[in-house]
């Protein structure tokens, strides 16, 4: 069970809840093909089909982003911790950042009727994702789970 300590606001998992995957990488944009190859046989082990893939595929691209850009300022050399978990139909996956927390209040997207390039990163994963939650871990990070459960295929 994860389990947020409400004194300091921190997540931790439970022993017997250990992720089926798990790795961590630097903040280099290179690796963001082996991470997506990861979440694509997650998608695919929880039973989505080539749509909601992509979907996922999309949101933790823009995770992941968001991680190097906002919380390391572009630094390719800072630590992301992935810890997946598929539990069919269920895709969850935890990115784990060392950098400082940011309350997630603060955490949002430009308004959609601005025309511009960039900002909408946020947006998409909220919509794209069946829960989004933004906790502070006990590196002082950001602990990003993003949860999608895969939709029945019988009728």
């Amino acid at each position: 069970m994860t389990t947020t300590d409400s004194a300091r606001g921190e997540v931790s998992r439970d022993d017997s809840e250990l992720p089926e995957v798990s790795c961590t990488l630097t903040s280099h944009p290179k690796y963001l093909p082996l991470v997506r190859a990861i979440v694509q046989e997650g998608a695919l082990l929880a039973g989505f089909d080539h749509e909601g893939t992509h979907e996922i595929l999309l949101a933790v691209t823009e995770a992941v982003a968001n991680v190097i850009r906002h919380a390391y300022n572009s630094q390719t050399d800072q630590r992301i911790d992935f810890e997946l978990s598929v539990d069919a139909p269920v895709f969850r996956l935890d990115i784990i950042d060392y950098a400082t927390f940011v309350d997630p209040s603060l955490i949002a997207s430009r308004p959609l009727d601005e025309i511009r390039p960039g900002g909408l990163g946020v947006h998409l994963i909220k919509t794209t994702m069946d829960s989004v939650e933004y906790q502070k871990n006990r590196h002082g990070g950001t602990t990003l789970t993003l949860v999608k459960t895969a939709p029945s295929l019988s009728t």
